[in-house]
């Protein structure tokens, strides 16, 4: 590639008084360092003006790229990320240099596409920036996309990204710092505001968090008041709110509340690189999340980082029970209401020293943990099956697994590992699918379902009815069972409306050919209402509470004085 060099000057015979100039050598070094790290160099004023520019015309220009010199850089960048540029320039008079950030610029044809711009200032050349433009690949995700036009990403994208940048931060030893940002009164300043200068507040909000951010598409909006930005270290909370306050008095704004910010540390050493993300993305969820009263100015004086700290105790208590298997399963019989004699058990997991496993597994699905665990215990429960797999009477067993594990691309290849070494007796397994609704793909829900029944297990959705499990559930993924909720089971006997719902919910489940099962019968007028309604199966504490004894389950009954193989219940 040639570059001109007419607008350098010949070096100059210097004395001992004089500062030494480069050579043309050194020059053409320093130009050549530049291009093995960009494919375009441009020179500026400190407002955008190109002064000079070198390199490949990256689809900027139809002509050569000289072409575009005493043209405004602004001009060539997609419109929705110009606002965005200009913070990118005054970071660079700020800060004398930036790391490159990912930039959409638009072609010469009007396409538009990603790149990395880059750039510094020299003392040496007051009012010129000197910029790289290295071309990028086309978004690879959802969460890019989001970024590449021009948008903070929402709070889901947000934790996604979070989870990476923490990992590679510790893996590669960057000097990363997360953020989290509570612009109190935001929303209702922003309507109270004229059109224009409301656009001006949120979009110079967006521009200037996606500017310091790591990688330009590491800062993401959580709630209507509040922001999360993962950064260079070098940048502090005080400086965030300053500039943040002078957005909003530009565009003349006044905020009702104030502006806050905590940094949370993530290189904590507890935890290894993912379970500090996970702590870190716990966090800021819960922040994202948090109502009213629990996330005002005054009580998020030390909570973000108390509750990150809290957080890191939980994983690491979290990871130990599951390494040291600290748990223990626990089994309760599904049983067939003419005859009360099982059908299958259901596996249930209890926790040692913690009285609310709901709690433990509602908080290993929120910090991404579960999925270990439900490895665990499915392997915890083939191996209690096949110690007494040459009983002749031996139980199916029914294991709960929520959607959002089975949603994992990688759960499925991990489950089929787990079960593939117990052969056949792994097929006795059934999987109860739980927490249907946090699904909004239930169509590629289904296709992992099918290729667990294709691979000859059975499938009983949890919960129908409750919510939990919504008609949308039952109507899109083919299954085995379905579990009625036991609300609606109890209700029934005495309200007329909960008796309607049960009605509607055991037709439908019919119509879809689905094997019933009702829970929570407590009483024999829960049974008799199951019977009257033809739903076959039952679980209950009318017929056992669930028990860790497993042999008790598997022994032939009608061998040992039951009558027609019912089991002798035990209290």
């Amino acid at each position: 590639m040639q570059l001109a060099h007419d607008s350098i000057r010949r070096p100059v015979p210097q004395t001992n008084a004089q500062v030494r100039r480069p050579s043309h050598r050194e020059r053409d070094r320093f130009v050549g360092f530049a291009f093995a790290a960009a494919d375009l160099l441009i020179e500026t004023d400190s407002r955008g003006t190109i002064l000079f520019c070198a390199g490949a015309r990256c689809r900027l220009t139809e002509g050569d790229v000289g072409g575009l010199v005493g043209t405004s850089l602004l001009d060539v960048v997609a419109p929705n990320d110009r606002k965005y540029v200009n913070v990118l320039f005054k970071r660079i008079q700020d800060k004398g240099r930036i790391k490159p950030a990912r930039v959409v610029f638009q072609g010469c044809d009007g396409n538009r596409f990603p790149a990395l711009l880059g750039g510094c200032r020299l003392d040496s050349c007051p009012g010129s920036l000197f910029l790289t433009v290295l071309l990028a690949s086309g978004p690879r995700n959802t969460n890019e996309a989001l970024a590449a036009a021009g948008q903070l990403l929402d709070g889901n994208a947000f934790s996604h990204i979070l989870e990476d940048r923490i990992i590679k931060a510790r893996e590669k030893g960057l000097d990363n710092a997360l953020t989290l940002l509570l612009i109190d009164g935001l929303q209702s300043m922003v309507e109270a505001l004229p059109e224009g200068a409301a656009g001006e507040v949120t979009q110079g909000i967006e521009a200037y968090l996606r500017a310091i951010s790591a990688n330009g598409d590491s800062a993401g909006q959580l709630a209507t008041d509040r922001y999360g930005v993962v950064h260079a270290s070098d940048i502090d909370g005080q400086e965030v709110q300053g500039h943040i306050t002078q957005i909003i008095q530009s565009a003349g704004g006044e905020l009702p509340g104030g502006i806050r910010t905590w940094s949370l540390d993530v290189s904590d050493e507890r935890l290894d690189p993912a379970d500090a993300a996970r702590a870190l993305v716990y966090t800021v969820q819960a922040f994202a999340s948090a109502q009213g009263g629990e996330f005002t100015i005054s009580s998020l004086e030390d909570g973000a980082k108390r509750m990150l700290s809290d957080a890191v105790d939980r994983i690491g208590r979290l990871r130990a029970t599951i390494e040291k298997r600290d748990f223990f399963v626990v089994f309760q019989p599904i049983v067939d209401v003419e005859t009360q004699a099982v059908h299958h058990l259901e596996a249930l997991t209890r926790v040692e020293g913690m009285p609310s496993p709901a709690d433990f597994i509602t908080f290993a699905e929120d910090v991404g943990l579960i999925y270990d665990f439900d490895l665990l215990l499915t392997q915890s429960v083939l191996d209690t099956m096949n110690a007494y797999r040459k009983e002749p009477t031996l139980p199916d067993v029914a294991i709960n697994l929520s959607a959002k594990t089975l949603m994992s691309p990688i759960f499925l290849r991990q489950f089929l590992a787990v079960t593939e070494p117990y052969g056949d007796l792994a097929r006795k397994l059934l999987i109860e699918v739980t927490e249907t609704v946090v699904v909004t793909d239930i169509a590629r829900l289904n296709e992992v379902l099918q290729k667990l029944r294709a691979a000859g297990f059975r499938i009983c959705l949890d919960d129908v009815g409750a919510g939990s499990t919504s008609f949308q559930s039952l109507y899109g993924i083919q299954a085995d069972f379905a579990k009625i909720d036991g609300h609606f089971v109890r209700g029934a006997v005495h309200n007329a409306r909960d008796m309607a719902m049960l009605r509607s919910m055991v037709d439908v489940c019919r119509q879809l050919g689905l094997g019933l099962i009702g829970e929570q019968v407590e009483g024999p007028e829960h049974a008799q209402l199951l019977t009257e309604l033809g739903v076959p199966l039952a679980q209950g504490y009318l017929y056992s509470r669930p028990s860790r004894d497993f042999a008790y389950f598997a022994k032939d009954w009608s061998k040992m004085g039951g009558k027609g193989g019912k089991i002798l219940w035990k209290s």
